[in-house]
């Protein structure tokens, strides 16, 4: 049996590179054994835990991370501040006046309560103060309303009125030519007045016909055979009653007309348009608006003038056409096609047709026929007029000297046409008296004859 030596582990020389199989004793549950250093080093075998510092760089490298909890301030992320500077705080409210869109809730309204009167709080559309509530007086021009006027200028134009103007196509006529003078005066053409500046000592005011080429309707007001003095002028003059020029009242209009004169050189027209200071009373009016058109001599020519407001005209309205001709002898003068309409444009003359001319005529202008008078001395009669409707209480004129017949055995006629008196009238009727005749019995009933003159009740302006 071998011998048995001991060798204490301090003598042992130090180990330098160790291989994985080389070979180290151990003692292990109390018998010794041996275990390759490869056995020692692989970690799989290892128990409990090592400090950082056993691993080499591993304290370093944790220096520099971040703990697990942890945080930032705002500066150290770029461009967060200036992003959250453009956000809204997650609670936050609106000025009622920063709402460009959407629809806001009811319940952030001021809704008053049923029976509460308040300037600061709403009703809602439902309430039933709404749909019982009659409106106050009030008015509202027509521009207030969208497409309003456009509507109503279809409608008049379909019903033939547009143009305001009533005989505007010189149509209508009731009485004889007359000779021009320097005041106003209606004369052939029914509804236009006509006079002249320069002191005229010639002209006569007639119903021109058969000027096709000048007007739609081959009529027109004819100022023939002027002759005026220095600062001559033709004057032309239309008026229109309160009740119609209404429709105009804040609103855009267009006048028109058609014109020709042989002056011998080309002269100036002026369009105006006035309004009367008090309801249908032309004594004083206020302009509205004016214009001026050269036409050239011995030529066809449109005059207009276009408004673009015409004001309250509520109260009547007034167009003067002025021809400035100058000191002129025997020169002629037409006007025709006068239209006054609601709109920007200009639109074709409106041809009524006759009858309808007419029947707006006699609300200014009409002849009383069929006349039955009784005498009342042996040079006068009383007679009724009959004329309903008419714009005001008229006044009476004789066209030409009246005749009547006894339908027995004798015809009187006046002497000279006259209306000796008015002893009452209305709009509707009148009753008057005639002098001038001859040879009349008292209590004889005369019944007017075909020929003869007419009586005009007029309500012109």
């Amino acid at each position: 049996m071998p011998s048995e030596s001991f060798v204490r582990l301090s003598d042992l020389p130090a180990a330098t590179t160790l291989d994985n199989a080389d070979l180290v004793p151990l003692v292990h549950a109390g018998s010794g054994q041996r275990a390759t250093v490869g056995q020692f080093r692989d970690r799989a075998g290892h128990t409990g835990v090592q400090p950082i510092v056993s691993v080499d760089g591993l304290q370093a490298a944790l220096d520099g991370k971040a703990a697990v909890s942890h945080s930032h301030a705002i500066a150290d992320t770029s461009g967060l501040q200036t992003a959250l500077d453009g956000k809204a705080a997650s609670s936050h409210s609106h000025d009622a006046s920063a709402l460009a869109s959407g629809t806001v809730d009811l319940a952030r309204l001021p809704v008053a309560a049923s029976g509460v009167s308040s300037a600061t709080q709403l009703v809602r559309a439902d309430d039933s103060r709404l749909s019982a509530q009659t409106p106050g007086p009030h008015t509202h021009v027509i521009a207030d309303v969208t497409g309003l006027q456009a509507a109503l200028d279809g409608k008049l134009s379909t019903a033939g009125f547009r143009n305001s103007a009533i005989n505007g196509c010189c149509r209508v006529s009731h009485r004889a030519a007359k000779s021009l003078s320097g005041g106003w005066q209606y004369a052939q053409v029914d509804l236009l007045a006509v006079r002249a500046d320069g002191s005229p000592t010639a002209g006569t005011i007639k119903q021109a016909t058969g000027v096709t080429s000048l007007t739609t309707t081959g009529y027109a007001c004819l100022v023939q055979g002027a002759t005026l003095g220095s600062g001559g002028a033709v004057w032309w003059r239309h008026r229109i009653e309160a009740r119609d020029a209404v429709r105009f009242r804040s609103a855009a209009a267009v006048l028109s007309a058609r014109t020709y004169h042989d002056t011998g050189a080309a002269i100036s027209y002026t369009l105006t348009i006035n309004k009367p200071n008090a309801a249908d009373d032309f004594s004083a009016v206020t302009q509205i608006a004016t214009g001026t058109v050269s036409v050239a001599n011995a030529s066809n020519a449109d005059l207009l003038l276009a408004i673009a407001d015409m004001t309250d005209c509520s109260n009547g309205l007034e167009v003067l056409i002025k021809a400035a001709c100058g000191a002129v002898s025997n020169h002629w003068y037409y006007l025709g096609d006068l239209q006054l309409e609601p709109g920007n444009v200009k639109t074709a003359f409106e041809r009524r047709p006759m009858a309808a001319e007419v029947q707006l005529v006699s609300r200014y202008l009409r002849a009383c026929t069929g006349l039955i008078g009784k005498a009342n001395s042996g040079t006068n009669m009383q007679i009724p007029v009959s004329h309903p409707d008419m714009r005001t209480v008229p006044g009476y004129e004789a066209t030409l000297p009246l005749a009547f017949t006894d339908a027995i055995t004798s015809d009187f006629t006046q002497s000279q046409a006259s209306i000796t008196t008015i002893h009452e009238r209305t709009a509707d009727n009148g009753r008057i008296s005639c002098g001038f005749f001859s040879g009349l019995t008292s209590g004889t009933v005369l019944i007017q004859r075909g020929a003869g003159g007419t009586v005009l009740a007029t309500a012109e302006f």
